[in-house]
Formats: structure tokens, C-alpha cells, sequence
């Protein structure tokens, strides 16, 4: 003690001694102090914080369930595509731009004839199809008007004829009005593509239905190339092919990839919308397709396509 500060006397380097002690206590003092504060005022804060943000959070998120905006219920009901307005096809679950595009098919095309016609409506999936195809109804006015009632107009027009005369009128057997005509009694092959509803009606397994719906794919396909092509009209029994048959000398209407329109295209049977798209892009492109070569890089024609409508075609 006497080596420190000489010039000092011995009571003024005590109270020295004493001031620094008190200087050292204080600065251990406030480094204690500050190392204990975060602890223990800043975690109650942390709690505080935390607790406030998850009450934020759960307000927030029952704010969100409480006025969430609910989904519209798809419903599904018997409808007639011709007449349907908006609201009903939105209701049955089509989308905008398929509520907008049957309105424009309606425009340029007319009506719908078929089912089958609804059933290319861009954006069409199977599991729609399942749920909506049952429920289409087209009203009489714009169904076509198939052979069997065009015979049996003709034939009450006779018979009203031979009333008025009164003259004896015999009905021949393709004109007879009866719902279910005789079926063949033995294996007779039926020509396929002259074959009427009535003809058609002759061979076992095949009714009033499925014989409408094959004059009508025949009639879309524009004649059948082969007998297994009859199988793609409708369900049918497995051993239809052996009734039936198909003629050389009856010629295959085709279709002109250059002349018709996106909506005449698809009407084909093997035409999709999308390869009706690609065809009349790429006449806009690069005009008039020239054959079947500049088909096979358009979208969707694989060499599967291309082999199936190469008889329909004509450029």
C-alpha cells in the first residue's frame, strides 16, 4: 500500500482503496443486473407478444371461415343444350368458356340435333359426360327426322289416300308401321351401308334405338369402310358382325379440310375439336393443306388417326 502513490498519506490512499471496491461492486452489480433483466422482463414480453400474435392468427383465421364465400352447389337436372340459358348450364358445373361456347355453336350451327352433337363440346371429360349425357333432352322440333318415320308418314299418307278413294291399299313389308318387325329366322348379312332403320331392325339384337343410332353414325361417318366400323354407332352384341356386310359401289362421302368450317370439321365422327382446331390453324398459317403429309405434324393426328380418316379426306 505504501509503494502505491507515495505522495498520498495513508488515509487518503484508503479512502481510494474504498472507492475503487465501490467502483468494482458497482460495475459487477449492473452487469448482473443487465444479464438477469432480458429473462426476466423479456420473456413475459415474448409471451405477451406471442400470446397477442395467435390471438391475431385465430381472430384472422375464424374471420376467414366465419365470411368465406361458399362454393356453389352443382346440380344435376334433365336440360335441352337449345334452350338452356346461362344460369342453368352454370349450375350444372360447365365452366364460363364452355357456357360461351355453346352459345356461339348455337349461333353458327344452328341447334343441337343429338346428344352426340353436345358431346363434343370443347372441354368435355368422361366423367362429365357420365354425369350429363343422361340428362340431355332435345326437344322434338330439332331432332332429324329418321327413315322409319319418313316411311310411316308415307304410308298413313296412303292409307288416307285409299280411305278418301276407296281403294284397298296393301302395305308392303319395309312399309309396315309396326314397332318390332319380324326378325330373321336364319343368318341373312344385311348391307350396312343401304340397310334402313327397318331392314336393320330385322337382325336379332338390334331394336328401334340401335338401329337409329346406326343409320345416324353412318350418316356422320359418311359411310362405313368396313363391317367393324358398325360397332363404333352404339352398344352391340358381340355377334352382330356375321348379319351384316358392306357393298363396293356405294362411295364414301368425304370430308374437305380446306372448304369447311372448325364446327363442320368436328362433326365428323374422327375429328376431335382439338385436331378441327390445328387443321384450320394451319390453313390460316400456311394455307390450303396440300395432303395427307402436312397433317402428320399437326397436333393430335398419330399415325393411328391418320390411317382411320385418310378415306374421309379429300384436300
Amino acid at each position: 500500500m505504501n509503494r502505491r502513490l507515495p505522495f498520498l498519506s495513508n488515509s487518503a490512499r484508503r479512502g481510494l482503496l474504498f472507492l475503487e471496491w465501490i467502483i468494482i461492486i458497482i460495475v459487477i452489480g449492473f452487469f448482473v443486473w443487465s444479464w438477469h433483466k432480458p429473462k426476466e422482463t423479456s420473456e413475459p414480453g415474448k409471451e405477451k407478444k406471442t400470446l397477442s400474435y395467435n390471438t391475431k392468427k385465430s381472430s384472422a383465421s375464424s374471420r376467414s371461415v366465419s365470411y368465406a364465400v361458399p362454393v356453389e352447389k352443382v346440380e344435376t337436372f334433365p336440360f335441352d343444350p337449345n334452350t338452356a340459358d346461362s344460369t342453368m348450364l352454370l349450375k350444372l358445373g360447365l365452366a364460363p368458356w364452355q357456357v360461351r361456347a355453346i352459345y356461339k355453336y348455337r349461333a353458327k350451327n344452328g341447334r343441337y340435333h343429338t346428344p352426340e352433337d353436345f358431346k363434343r363440346l370443347p372441354g368435355m371429360t368422361y366423367e362429365l359426360w357420365e354425369r350429363l349425357g343422361p340428362q340431355v333432352r332435345i326437344a322434338r322440333q330439332f331432332q332429324y327426322i329418321n327413315e322409319s318415320e319418313k316411311r310411316s308418314s308415307s304410308s298413313e299418307q296412303r292409307v288416307s289416300q285409299a280411305h278418301t278413294t276407296e281403294e284397298p291399299v296393301v302395305l308392303r313389308q319395309t312399309d309396315s308401321v309396326v314397332a318390332h318387325p319380324r326378325k330373321f329366322e336364319m343368318l341373312t348379312q344385311v348391307d350396312i351401308n343401304k340397310a334402313d332403320t327397318a331392314e336393320l331392325m330385322r337382325i336379332p339384337g338390334i331394336g328401334t334405338y340401335r338401329a337409329n343410332k346406326i343409320v345416324e353414325y353412318r350418316r356422320k361417318l359418311g359411310g362405313f369402310q368396313n363391317a367393324e366400323q358398325v360397332m363404333e354407332a352404339c352398344e352391340l352384341p358381340d355377334g352382330i358382325l356375321q348379319w351384316v356386310k358392306i357393298s363396293a359401289d356405294v362411295p364414301t362421302r368425304k370430308v374437305n379440310v380446306n372448304k369447311l368450317s372448325l364446327q363442320r370439321l368436328m362433326s365428323h365422327p374422327y375429328i376431335s375439336f382439338y385436331q378441327a382446331r390445328a387443321i384450320v390453324e394451319y390453313r390460316k398459317a400456311f394455307g390450303n393443306i396440300k395432303g395427307i403429309e402436312d397433317l402428320r405434324g399437326l397436333e393430335g393426328f398419330t399415325p393411328l388417326k391418320i390411317e382411320k380418316l385418310q378415306p374421309y379426306l379429300e384436300f
